[in-house]
């Protein structure tokens, strides 16, 4: 708190007969450096003169007369700083005790007679101090009623019967009432559609506990969702109302969006589940038909090839070069289409079979793809390389096995020209509990570009070059998929190719 310094800026009022000492005390405060208005007179003593004055040193008997001239204890006056601080001295042989010290005011300090000057300078300060603390508790007091008074949001206080103490300027556009109509009026009279409403119970819970509440409210008076926040004070209960009547409207849009969104998902898993039945369903009629044409297509075909035969070998003698090279080509046609006839068959058994899994020994397995390829390992003089000890895998022995010689093959099929085939076989621990086989060769290799195109059925990269129905790799990955596995490869031209089959272990 600043220090209030003796200077003649502070003026100060007597109102003191002389035959109470009055020409004494003046001139006590002035030597102590105070500007100082005497008014022997009571016709001297004008409200305005009185006003402009920072302290009034009157008697006892003036008191009831200064009371009523500058209203002390108003309570309608607009600004209590208008009232100079007062000290009354009381006459001598006066009983203090009996003195009404309510009647005095906040402002006021009463002294006994006769005078200590010591005792003077001290409430003269003590009062300046405590009226330039009052005049600022009262401005940020001001402060905060304004912007209470002008927030967006609802506001208002109630003493502890539930009288309204202030009540902002949205409280009155929401309320309908105006300030003059609800102020020192009973909320639940005013209102009576509060009564047992959630906000009635809340508002006396904080009375009893006086514990600040948080909650979410629906106006029974707007019928608008509003943020509740009640705090417990020394002179009742404060509310503060945010109204988010907009945030509700958004989280219901919200909400409805997200059952609308489950819904649609709902429908959409549903559309998904018919579409793909009827796509298996689809599938499998075309398989049963590639199946039926494919077994039907072979007895004639077998025919043909075998008149065409005969037909080279009877009469080969009476025929020119031109008409045997034509037979052969004949023949030959014939035996390559009932290869691809006898893998469509093969593709569409292992689509349409029923696969049973059990633990199956890589290294068994291995061997037998070898034993299968052995007279083409011996043609093409490859090296083989295998991993000893690959443990076991959840596969069909029959699947694995023709899966291994159909890669094994392919190494085989597609070496550089003049370079011994050299095969690597070996497994690895992958995550998940898989297992990862491996088969990598030194040959010819595949371009990136045709990564997908190898798995397609009767797709044949170096068809010109190298015999192939080009549907081996594509019975190869049916395979897999039937077994809960993947193959897969990473290629580079020139230099080889290196196969991954996935497969669940053992």
């Amino acid at each position: 708190m600043e220090q209030i310094n003796v200077t003649t800026k502070v003026r100060i009022g007597i109102l003191l007969p002389d035959l109470h000492g009055g020409g004494e005390v003046a001139r006590c405060l002035r030597e102590s450096g105070y500007t100082v208005n005497e008014f022997p007179s009571s016709g001297e003593a004008e409200p305005s003169m009185l006003r402009n004055c920072d302290v009034l040193v009157l008697s006892w008997i003036r008191w009831e007369s200064m009371k009523s001239i500058l209203k002390v204890n108003d309570e309608k006056r607009a600004n209590a700083d208008s009232n100079p601080p007062m000290i009354v001295l009381c006459p001598a042989n006066s009983d203090l005790s009996a003195v009404e010290t309510e009647e005095l005011g906040e402002n006021t300090s009463l002294l006994p007679y006769p005078l200590d000057p010591h005792l003077l300078l001290f409430q003269i300060k003590a009062l300046l101090e405590r009226q330039k603390t009052n005049r600022d508790i009262r401005h940020r007091l001001r402060e905060r009623e304004d912007v209470l008074w002008s927030i967006s949001e609802v506001f208002f206080s109630v003493d502890h019967e539930f009288r309204y103490t202030f009540f902002n300027e949205k409280a009155q556009k929401v309320g309908g009432k105006s300030y003059q109509e609800v102020i020192g009026k009973d909320m639940w009279e005013m209102y009576p559609a509060l009564r047992n409403t959630e906000f009635y119970r809340q508002m006396h819970q904080v009375a009893k506990d006086r514990q600040i509440l948080i909650s979410e409210y629906l106006g029974p008076i707007t019928g608008g969702w509003f943020e509740m926040r009640i705090y417990p004070s020394a002179g009742g209960i404060s509310a503060l109302f945010v109204d988010i009547s907009a945030r509700k409207k958004a989280e219901e849009s919200l909400k409805k969006a997200q059952e609308q969104l489950r819904e649609a998902n709902g429908n959409l898993e549903r559309a998904v589940e018919e579409r793909t039945a009827q796509l298996h369903a689809a599938n499998e009629r075309l398989e049963e038909l590639l199946y039926s044409i494919a077994h039907d297509l072979r007895s004639p075909l077998r025919s043909m090839q075998g008149f065409a035969q005969a037909f080279v070998d009877d009469y080969a003698s009476a025929l020119d070069d031109r008409a045997r090279e034509y037979g052969r080509r004949m023949t030959s046609a014939a035996i390559f289409m009932d290869r691809m006839l006898k893998d469509l068959l093969e593709l569409s058994r292992i689509t349409k079979t029923d696969i049973r899994l059990e633990p199956v020994s890589l290294a068994e397995a291995w061997q037998s793809a070898l034993v299968q390829q052995e007279d083409k390992i011996k043609i093409t003089r490859a090296t083989i390389h295998s991993s000893p000890n690959m443990g076991q895998v959840m596969a069909n022995p029959t699947l694995l096995v023709q899966i291994l010689a159909n890669l094994l093959g392919n190494t085989l099929k597609f070496g550089r020209k003049n370079v011994p085939p050299q095969v690597k076989f070996w497994a690895e621990q992958l995550d998940g509990g898989m297992l990862g086989i491996f088969v990598e060769d030194n040959g010819i290799g595949i371009d990136d570009r045709f990564h997908d195109k190898v798995f397609r059925v009767f797709e044949r990269l170096n068809g010109a070059d190298y015999e192939g129905t080009g549907i081996g790799l594509a019975i190869a990955r049916k395979a897999a998929e039937r077994m809960k596995g993947h193959l897969d490869f990473t290629s580079t031209p020139g230099l080889g190719t290196k196969f991954r089959l996935t497969l669940p272990g053992s």
